[in-house]
């Protein structure tokens, strides 16, 4: 028996099936005949067929206990229209923006905002990128902003770059020296200094904002400046803490799951699948990938998964929830770390506070700062 890949499900219930199926099939093609009993028994027909099936069935005094759209012709219908007019909407879309800049990037200014640059190139010098002329751009940003030293400006694709050098002022170069100063509470546990005068020792504990090294020496009672440099150790210390609760309430998942599919082309949404439950309380995850591998369209498929929650009443005593404890407290003390230090020592301390007991993870890391010789 052929069978048809999409159409509409009828699933009836009553006597004499077989038989009037068998006078039903001379005005229609039937599909996929299945007796689950004596009296119950389902069946596909093509969509064009539906209504004329379902006046058959009503009038042989049949109770339809289902009737459904089935297979892929739903889907492909809403494909052939969405696919189409988006794709031919973007190549349109695509041809008329070409010749236009879309966007600007400026590459090497510290000095200049951005967006001085920008506004005035927008109001100076038109967007089509056939009728813009860099030279005069390069000469008129020169002219007009006394910071620039160099400037080389290029069209790439739909984006005006501008690539600028600035001038090296005179403050900048014999201005105060600064000071090295402390990004941290820690401990200097050691020093080399290059040039400068030290304002610690080792040993010495220090705070975010002090001066490790001040920018000058001393010779003869003269005071002299020089560029502080120096290569500090310290220790600094990430201390973490969590408190203990005798009885708390946890968000958890029940096990029940609800799921929207969405399918999209050029990130515009051509097909939806909405979740059939929602709930009150949920967490949500979110999976995206291509529909089909090797295929000339980027179709793909979103789909998002609601997970649902309740409120969960939990007692622990604090010799149940130590352990868990210090493992939350040091993950929140490892957050703290900087990128480029070395764990020294860890240590945890347990203390009784009004709330109850509270846990405290100590994480030692030892760091460099400073300038050096380069």
């Amino acid at each position: 028996m052929k069978r048809l890949k999409s159409g509409v499900l009828f699933k009836i219930k009553g006597l004499n099936i077989e038989k009037n199926l068998n006078i039903l099939s001379k005005q229609v093609e039937i599909f996929d005949i299945f007796r689950h009993s004596k009296n119950l028994t389902s069946f596909r027909v093509g969509a064009t067929k539906a209504k004329s099936v379902r006046k058959f069935l009503q009038t042989h005094n049949y109770e339809i206990l289902e009737e459904r759209r089935v297979g892929g012709a739903i889907f492909l219908r809403v494909l052939s229209i969405n696919v189409l007019l988006p794709v031919v909407f973007g190549a349109l879309l695509i041809f008329l923006q070409s010749p236009f800049i879309l966007q600007y990037e400026i590459l090497g200014g510290e000095n200049i905002l951005e967006k001085e640059v920008v506004e005035y190139i927008r109001t100076n010098f038109p967007k089509n990128k056939y009728k813009l002329n860099t030279k005069k751009v390069e000469g008129a940003l020169y002219d007009h902003f006394d910071e620039i030293s160099f400037v080389s400006v290029i069209v790439r694709g739909q984006t005006l770059v501008v690539n600028i050098k600035e001038k090296l002022l005179p403050e900048e170069i014999y201005g105060e020296f600064a000071p090295i100063v402390s990004d941290y509470d820690g401990k200097i546990t050691d020093f080399e200094l290059v040039s400068g005068t030290m304002a610690v020792k080792i040993g010495d504990y220090v705070r975010a904002g002090d001066v490790l090294v001040y920018p000058f020496y001393i010779d003869g009672g003269v005071r002299h400046r020089v560029l502080a440099k120096a290569q500090i150790t310290m220790e600094i210390y990430h201390t973490a803490s969590v408190q203990h609760q005798n009885e708390r309430t946890e968000k958890v998942r029940t096990g029940r799951t609800s799921e929207r599919l969405v399918v999209t082309l050029f990130n515009l949404p051509i097909y939806r699948n909405e979740a059939k439950e929602t709930f009150s309380l949920y967490e949500e995850e979110v999976e995206i990938k291509p529909l089909i591998l090797n295929n000339l369209l980027p179709l793909k498929l979103e789909r998002t998964t609601y997970f649902e929650l309740e409120f969960v009443k939990i007692k622990e005593t604090f010799a149940e929830a130590e352990e868990r404890l210090k493992k939350e407290a040091r993950e929140k003390a490892l957050k703290n770390l900087t990128k480029c230090g070395i764990i020294k020592d860890e240590f945890v301390q347990s203390s009784e506070t009004d709330g109850g007991m509270l846990v405290s993870y100590t994480i030692v890391e030892e760091i460099e700062v400073g300038r050096d010789e380069n």
